[in-house]
């Protein structure tokens, strides 16, 4: 997989205008957790980008959306949706962090709705602001562009063999490329609509008789992750604090995250909507996701007094993370495959920056492989 397409499914969904590909792209499933809570889970932009799951929380007085997809067709998709349950107001908006493909659709929502407050942590507003649309700049306007150009190009010179391509084989390439420049298109397109109310800590929320806390706890994917905690529903809305089945853990915060997810754990939720996958009936997934992060710690740090680098720490490590592995990946053998980049080497990586003095809040470039 190239590496923009690596960083693309970290940092998530690029999406198009072409109407060809929005006609080809299938609608968000949806998914009611709790009475009135909805999640909306978008299929991915072939190998090119994901969306983060849509939650609609619908209230006495009005609706609150975590989370607003990677791009604005999704983010329409989602609102014809929630339209479809309620012609009550979306009043608010949750950001649950900078990573794209969670706040790019917001614009859907403030067009919709133009007094619709849109929330974020403070740091997670800071990130938004400047930082992440710098981080994503490249790709879109270089790495994104080139490997549509390769495709093109590779088209192109199927189209002129002789004798003729398979034409099944072209027919995927096509609609490959379709995709790619619908995704491209909808980021390069997209007009970022930032926080206009953000906290630190706790802010409650009340959406007629239904209480919305909408909670962060310490830098743990990002400096700033926000998450959703409904005490009378017991649900828990996590963004990417959790995900499922594997985190992504470049540029995180090893000791915060591990925190954090002891604090959720805490919660003894009934249900959790996790930031990418389906939603989870229990705790077994934090539960083996915190035990990784435990064993990555101890070992980085033991690792490292004994002169190894993080490279070195990750084969030792990996054997012994087998079982977790599997419990974590289950039968998704995609998942099973890339939990020891994403989520071992990544996460040693940064283990090995905490250890060597205290994080700043940039954003850590991919480690190399």
């Amino acid at each position: 997989m190239p590496r923009l397409l690596v960083h693309a499914a970290i940092v998530a969904a690029l999406a198009a205008a072409s109407p060809l590909a929005r006609a080809q792209h299938a609608a968000p499933t949806r998914t009611e957790v709790a009475p009135g809570v909805h999640v909306f889970a978008t299929p991915p932009y072939g190998e090119v980008g994901l969306d983060g799951n849509s939650v609609a929380i619908i209230g006495g007085d009005g609706v609150l959306v975590f989370d607003t997809n990677g791009a604005p067709a999704a983010a329409r998709a989602v609102l014809a949706e929630i339209r479809k349950l309620t012609d009550k107001p979306v009043r608010y908006i949750v950001n649950s962090h900078w990573h794209w493909d969670h706040w790019y659709g917001t614009e859907v929502y403030r067009e919709a709705f133009p007094d619709v407050v849109v929330i974020a942590q403070e740091h997670g507003r800071r990130m938004m602001e400047g930082p992440a649309i710098a981080f994503n700049k490249p790709g879109l306007e270089r790495d994104l562009p080139g490997y549509l150009a390769m495709l093109e190009k590779r088209q192109a010179d199927l189209g002129a063999q002789q004798p003729p391509a398979d034409a099944a084989r072209l027919a995927a390439l096509r609609e490959r490329i379709t995709m790619v420049r619908f995704f491209l298109e909808q980021k390069q397109g997209v007009h970022h609509v930032l926080p206009n109310l953000t906290f630190e800590k706790r802010m409650t929320l009340h959406l007629g008789d239904r209480v919305v806390e909408v909670r962060h706890e310490e830098r743990a994917v990002t400096p700033g992750d926000a998450y959703l905690w409904l005490p009378q529903d017991e649900l828990l809305v996590t963004g990417d604090l959790l995900v499922n089945p594997i985190g992504f853990a470049l540029s995180c915060y090893p000791t915060g995250w591990l925190r954090t997810l002891e604090v959720l754990d805490a919660l003894d939720a009934a249900r959790i909507v996790p930031g990418h996958g389906a939603p989870l009936r229990d705790e077994a997934l934090l539960h083996a996701t915190a035990a990784v992060f435990r064993k990555l710690l101890a070992h980085g740090r033991d690792a490292k007094a004994r002169g190894k680098d993080a490279d070195a720490a990750k084969a030792e490590i990996l054997p012994a993370l087998e079982t977790l592995r599997k419990q974590i990946a289950g039968d998704d053998q995609a998942a099973y495959e890339s939990f020891p980049t994403y989520l071992v080497d990544w996460f040693l990586h940064r283990v090995y920056d905490e250890l060597a003095g205290p994080l700043d809040d940039e954003i850590a470039p991919i480690p190399a492989q």
